[in-house]
């Protein structure tokens, strides 16, 4: 176990001398979140230990640098422009038109990502962004001084694809069903494995050239991808790690793999393709997230019994917090992980109704204290 900053590559390099030193070499530093992506890479460049190439580490990272890879590979996905003050904004916005999504080009979580339907929200869509880098950015160590400005694609109907890259191939290992808060935010309120579209060629195809057209030869892809209201599917980021928010331990009680096993073994050369290829969901699992009614957390009462589908309940607010409208990932009360013994044919709403259910059932908001 190493004493470092992980989203820093030179802390990260001091640490694995010391233990060098005392005859402790690494094989290889693998990167599990968009923070160490970047420090993880640099760490196996120094010591000559492979890793992703550099201009595959600033396609993943940088909103529209991914964008213009993902075009130039001939991938669909929204047009955008970058940005850093007002006027630049509106200069984007009548070159792509409204409505627009602003967001952070070197941010996740759907933190600082808004919709805009006219030029008034855009402004105060660009200030909202900027406020949530201003709060984060130093935390998580990135710029946060531009904006991708994007057309938005009307449909809240979205997946996130799980690759896992070789050198000269891809193979798709799960399709998570993704389900966003209300507009204007894209929060994720829940995910759920496999999606109803698990086995769409079109799809997975899609997902595996996206990796491809941004260079990620090792390790597990994360691949968001909407579907406008004529089908069509639209990349709008990937991301060279596995999916967070829980995902992967949905991946693994559904096809029962451990999707970290397959992500670690890539980077240190092992070919897990046929693996990945032969594996088949035998259940559904979910994760989503407890939200309180917006206002201060008066009371929390969690002595009922949970429905016989909830697996695992986490709390994290307490009596007293505030509880905001749910813009992104901080704004959460806790969450409940879901299990059914069946393949779902269509999209289901259950994780999303049985959270709201349970989150009215346990949070009591200020408005709520006196009933």
């Amino acid at each position: 176990m190493l004493s470092a900053d992980p989203k820093d590559s030179e802390s990260l390099l001091a640490a694995i001398r010391v233990h060098s030193a005392q005859g402790w070499h690494p094989r290889i530093v693998v990167p599990l979140n968009d923070w160490a992506v970047d420090s993880a890479n640099t760490v196996n460049r120094t010591l000559g230990l492979g890793g992703l190439a550099a201009t595959t580490v600033t396609n993943a990272r940088n909103k529209y640098a991914m964008k213009q890879a993902l075009l130039d590979a001939g991938v669909q996905t929204p047009r955008s422009q970058l940005v850093e003050s007002e006027q630049e904004l509106l200069d984007a916005i009548d070159a792509i038109g409204l409505p627009v999504v602003i967001k952070p080009y070197d941010f996740g979580g759907s933190g600082g990502v808004v919709l805009a339907t006219t030029r008034a929200e855009a402004v105060a869509g660009l200030a909202e962004s900027k406020a949530v880098i201003a709060q984060y950015g130093s935390s998580f160590n990135i710029l946060g001084d531009k904006y991708l400005v994007e057309q938005f694609v009307d449909s809240d109907d979205e997946v996130s694809v799980e690759v896992l890259c070789g050198a000269d191939r891809a193979q798709v290992l799960a399709v998570t069903e993704k389900y966003l808060s209300p507009r204007p935010w894209f929060a994720e309120v829940a995910h759920l494995v496999p999606s109803h579209r698990t086995g769409d060629r079109v799809l997975t195809d899609l997902a595996v050239r996206a990796c491809t057209a941004l260079g990620i030869d090792r390790g597990l892809a994360h691949v968001e991808i909407k579907f406008a209201a004529d089908g069509t599917a639209w990349v709008i980021e990937v991301a060279a790690r596995p999916g967070g928010d829980g995902i992967m331990d949905q991946v693994e009680r559904a096809y029962s793999l451990n999707p970290y096993r397959l992500h670690v073994g890539s980077y240190l050369g092992h070919d897990l393709l046929d693996i990945v290829a032969d594996a088949v969901p035998t259940k559904t699992s979910a994760i989503a997230f407890l939200k309180a009614s917006p206002g201060r957390i008066q009371d929390i009462r969690d002595e009922k019994p949970l429905p016989p589908e909830v697996r695992s309940i986490n709390i994290s607010a307490k009596r007293g917090d505030l509880s905001q409208h749910a813009k992104n990932w901080s704004a959460r009360e806790g969450l409940i992980e879901l299990e059914w013994d069946e393949l779902f044919s269509e999209k289901t709403w259950l994780p999303v109704t049985v959270a709201q259910e349970l989150s009215a059932q346990i949070f009591v908001s200020g408005e709520q204290a006196g009933e």
